[in-house]
């Protein structure tokens, strides 16, 4: 067990179980900050909070569906039970479904806006008397994908859900910084999550896996693609920098500047 420090902060984190979040509520918890995980899968959750207790902060867990209407209303129930105060949340679930438009279907849409956009203002809204009385700040996860777009990779509706999800960050960083709540957004490239591994590289040919490695050499200034850590390191400083609010922070290698 590691050092006891503790401070009384409180860091929200969807999807906490795995992969981005699971990282960034790792790096929240390195400086000292309480957790309340969500996510879909009970196993782990609990997997999750053992790892991360190691660091000394308590950490609550909520099993909890996104999807599910009444989702953000629940996790905001079980947050009150847990504190008054919420100096982090941190929208960091999602989905993406790429289709042509020829194949884009309003189930897919509406999957994406409610998970993507409606999900993060929701929660933000619950939240908002916990977050006003820390004077905390909003973390949403968007995408590169609001920028840029990839040649035979069709992405209109999830595009729009990010640039949706980077318009209503620097709208809400305009309205909440009076009450003194900041609202940021992190944009990642292309990162190697688990859930990365399992739909994209595993079905690959060993032959399309190595055409993949170049093709990043050529995209990415930096030469790789970014890792959980690379994503959290951003959400710890954004979730400590008292003069910054309403920016899209690309995290991406350099991807979106070429």
């Amino acid at each position: 067990m590691s050092e006891h420090r503790t401070t009384g902060r409180f860091a929200v984190v969807t999807g906490g179980s795995e992969g981005l979040g699971l990282a960034i509520a790792d790096a929240l918890a390195r400086d000292g900050t309480n957790l309340v995980l969500v996510a879909r899968n009970r196993g782990k959750l609990e997997t999750a909070a053992k790892e991360l207790g190691r660091r000394g902060t308590v950490v609550h867990t909520v099993p909890a569906d996104l999807s599910a209407p009444d989702a953000p209303a629940l996790i905001a129930g079980h947050v009150a039970d847990l504190t008054a105060r919420v100096d982090t949340l941190v929208n960091n679930v999602g989905t993406a479904h790429f289709a042509s438009l020829a194949d884009t279907t309003v189930e897919e849409m509406n999957t994406m806006w409610h998970l993507n956009v409606q999900v993060p203002l929701l929660l933000s809204q619950r939240l908002l008397p916990a977050l006003v009385n820390a004077r905390g700040s909003i973390i949403n996860i968007s995408s590169y994908w609001a920028r840029k777009m990839v040649a035979g990779r069709y992405s209109a509706a999830y595009s729009a859900t990010r640039g949706a999800l980077n318009s209503m960050t620097r709208a809400l960083a305009s309205e909440l910084g009076p009450q003194g709540v900041r609202v940021n957004a992190i944009a990642p490239g292309a990162v190697r999550t688990p859930t990365y591994e399992r739909s994209y590289i595993a079905p690959m040919t060993a032959e399309e896996r190595a055409a993949h490695g170049e093709q990043i050499e050529h995209s990415y200034p930096l030469g790789r693609l970014g890792t959980a850590d690379d994503v959290a390191a951003a959400a710890a400083y954004l979730a400590s920098a008292q003069w910054t609010t309403g920016t899209i922070l690309a995290v991406d290698g350099g991807l979106t500047t070429r």
